[in-house]
């Protein structure tokens, strides 16, 4: 056991890929590492089959996650723990395709584990849309049919056949609690088309259901509870078909059209809904420009003051107003936790109605745009536990009354991070994650984490966009912080290794570099440096 535990994360996932799924749920319980594996999201999609039948990639392989490549030749048996993620990839000829078609039909049948998480991307441009039936029927036979619990299909054309016989097959999914429907967003952009499959979506055991940029006709989902869809017209009608029951709903606002539907979305009643996320995405060069104020303002403020049952609510808009601000904190009073990406305040004691939210727990307000200054003084939430604060005008860091802290999420100029830090280590002594967001590029000064170590019970600190130098810990007390995992994310570095590290946190475990230049250099996307 003991030699077990320096194994790298890695080749522990390779070991435990000969358990089977009842053994490796044995094996979680083992101990928190070997948990912490299995359950990890670098480990957990290996449970995904994913079958991938795209034109538009030329790659000749057939490829295993987390396994030595697969011949077309090869006759090994595929043992019952066979890596659960599979890539298959178009030739260019139309004969080898067919046979590499046939070879994945082969390695399906001999894996002995039934998959209840899979996906299908594909499309009706190559020779594959002749014979792709049979793969789908060869993987769905009756054996494993019952057992699948979550099924996703992308296209990127219009494959009414494929939906139709993957639509009959759900019917006899008795586990089958998610189905996501998607139409590829690239293509739908480029040639502004909409896919309307000519199916009715049934099921009695589907409790989530995702449609992006499709629209069934219609939907039978007795059990249905979670929702999410992307706007455009004829959505509405989809949610009222499923009010009655509906708890949460995500609604992606990036339709292309300008009458896509915003106004019918806000004159829906949804007295139900528990969970709410609203985002708008991202437009490109195919994306005509949609009007901030699209819909009626009287419509989306009657909206929010119909929601009190609410208690999560994101707003990923391109600005929320302080009107709707206001309805929100007065309607939906059991909220426990509150994203609004960005916030324009007029009114710089509006915040004070936070009080009124007296079961919050997270609050999230990255981006608060005020001509005047902003404070938190007045401001009392006693079940407040993590706090995300990124652009605002706050000199008096009136952030630190939040003292039962133990998530914070602080923006701050790099001149001004020794002041901010020393404030927090004052006052919000039980904080266990720091994340640190700087506002430029500048050097940060050596003094800025001196006062770290007074939080005792700090487990890891992020620091995002800073230009940190070797001695940024350099005036740090030595051996008292209980620091576990430090993060560098979109950093500039002059080193992997800083002076006295390891002194300084000597229970130190975990450094994680995401997207950080080192010396000028952009490593891997993610690199992690073991100290234990």
């Amino acid at each position: 056991m003991s030699s077990f535990e320096f194994l790298p994360f890695e080749i522990c996932c390779m070991i435990f890929d000969y358990l089977s799924v009842s053994d490796l749920k044995n094996a979680s319980l083992t101990c928190r590492r070997w948990c912490h594996i299995i359950f990890s999201d670098y480990y957990i999609r290996r449970f995904m089959l994913r079958i991938n039948l795209h034109r538009s990639d030329q790659s000749r392989m057939v490829k295993a996650m987390g396994s030595p490549l697969l011949s077309e030749r090869s006759r090994v048996s595929v043992p019952s723990s066979f890596p659960c993620s599979l890539y298959q990839r178009c030739r260019a000829g139309k004969g080898k395709s067919k046979c590499e078609l046939r070879h994945m039909s082969m390695v399906l049948r001999r894996s002995c584990r039934h998959y209840n998480n899979i996906t299908f991307v594909c499309d009706n441009r190559s020779e594959f849309t002749d014979n792709v039936f049979n793969v789908i029927l060869n993987l769905l036979r009756p054996s494993g049919v019952e057992r699948v619990e979550i099924l996703k299909i992308i296209l990127s054309s219009n494959l009414n056949v494929l939906v139709t016989i993957l639509n009959s097959a759900i019917r006899n999914m008795t586990r089958l609690r998610s189905f996501h429907l998607i139409y590829d967003p690239q293509r739908r952009l480029q040639c502004g088309d909409q896919v309307r499959p000519c199916v009715v979506i049934e099921s009695q055991t589907i409790t989530h259901i995702e449609l992006k940029s499709v629209i069934p006709e219609q939907m039978r989902l007795p059990k249905l509870n979670s929702l999410d869809v992307s706007l455009q017209p004829g959505i509405a009608g989809i949610i009222e078909s499923v009010a009655r029951n509906l708890t949460t709903l995500q609604l992606q606002l990036d339709c292309t059209s300008a009458n896509c539907g915003e106004e019918e979305i806000y004159a829906l009643s949804l007295d139900q809904l528990k969970t709410l996320k609203l985002s708008r995405g991202i437009m490109n060069e195919f994306s005509f420009p949609i009007p901030v104020s699209s819909n009626r303002p009287g419509l989306k403020l009657r909206f929010f003051r119909h929601l009190d049952k609410l208690e999560k609510l994101i707003l990923e808009e391109k600005y929320t107003a302080e009107n709707i601000f206001l309805a929100i904190c007065e309607t939906s009073r059991n909220l426990v936790e509150l994203k609004i990406d960005h916030l324009k305040v007029v009114n710089c004691t509006v915040l004070d109605k936070l009080s009124l939210l007296q079961n919050l727990k997270i609050l999230s307000l990255p981006n608060i745009y005020s001509s005047h200054e902003i404070s938190f003084h007045y401001v009392y939430l006693p079940k407040l536990e993590s706090l995300h604060l990124e652009v605002f005008k706050d000199s008096s860091y009136s952030f630190s009354k939040f003292v039962n802290l133990k998530r914070l999420t602080v923006g701050s100029y790099s001149s001004q991070a020794p002041e901010v830090i020393d404030i927090i280590s004052m006052h919000i002594q039980r904080l266990q994650e720091l994340r640190l967001y700087f506002l430029d590029y500048a050097g940060v000064p050596s003094r800025t984490f001196r006062k770290v170590t007074y939080l005792g019970q700090l487990r890891k600190l992020e620091l995002i966009k800073g230009h940190l130098r070797r001695d940024v810990f350099g005036r740090c007390p030595p051996g008292l912080s209980a620091l576990e995992t430090i993060v560098f994310n979109f950093c500039q570095l002059d080193t992997e290794h800083f002076d006295g590290m390891r002194e300084k946190f000597p229970k130190l475990k975990d450094v994680r570099f995401v997207d950080c230049l080192v010396r000028g250099q952009l490593p891997y996307s993610e690199v992690r440096l073991s100290y234990r």
